[in-house]
């Protein structure tokens, strides 16, 4: 099955795509995703949990990215598997950032997809449809949030006290890695489920 999804983060599309290459800070922004292991940023180990109601389900899993910086696109292919019940995913996420103006930019996804084994059943194509929609929302609000986080303070040499030292050339990269706010958790099915059936239900009744 294949899903298109498009958003815009109110960022510059040079600030989005270094934001993107940070795997493990990207991986944040995903409700219920979670990395454990990065090799060069190109391969990543990771989980991916998720819970209807009584049940839960943790993927686990292997990713590889491939990232070309002249498009500004990139791939991440992965597949993963839950310990418990032993249902399977695989998927290949292709992804394109096209500038809107200076100070913003939209990111089109397309994510091929398979699952197979008990938790299948939840695969029907509206159903995703719907629930990809809602985690690319959120995924948008998270990844914006987290690019503003790490955004440098715009402050000139005029407005530095005279006594202020100045900037370390040995300070270390990491002080200027992008880093989410809050610890990655459950995806939580059920409550994507009745949010999305209450709007449907004001929709329909027109209310606000």
């Amino acid at each position: 099955m294949q899903l298109d999804q498009s958003f815009e983060v109110g960022r510059p599309l040079d600030t989005v795509w270094r934001g993107l290459g940070d795997l493990p800070a990207t991986a944040s922004c995903i409700p219920g995703a979670e990395i454990t292991q990065v090799d060069g940023n190109e391969k990543a180990s990771g989980v991916f949990k998720v819970q209807l109601g009584p049940i839960k389900a943790a993927f686990a899993g292997d990713a590889e990215v491939v990232r070309d910086e002249a498009t500004h696109s990139g791939t991440i292919s992965g597949a993963g598997k839950d310990g418990k019940n032993a249902t399977r995913v695989k998927a290949l996420v292709k992804y394109q950032l096209q500038a809107v103006g200076d100070a913003a930019t939209r990111i089109d996804l397309s994510v091929e997809y398979s699952i197979s084994g008990p938790l299948a059943q939840f695969s029907r194509a509206g159903i995703v449809k719907e629930i990809a929609g809602s985690i690319t929302k959120v995924f948008a609000v998270n990844l914006e949030a987290m690019l503003a986080a790490s955004a440098p303070a715009a402050v000139s040499s005029a407005e530095l006290p005279s006594s202020a030292p100045a900037q370390s050339p040995s300070t270390p990269a990491s002080a200027e890695r992008p880093q989410a706010a809050a610890p990655p958790q459950s995806l939580n099915l059920g409550t994507l489920m009745l949010n999305l059936i209450w709007q449907k239900i004001k929709g329909v009744f027109g209310w606000s």
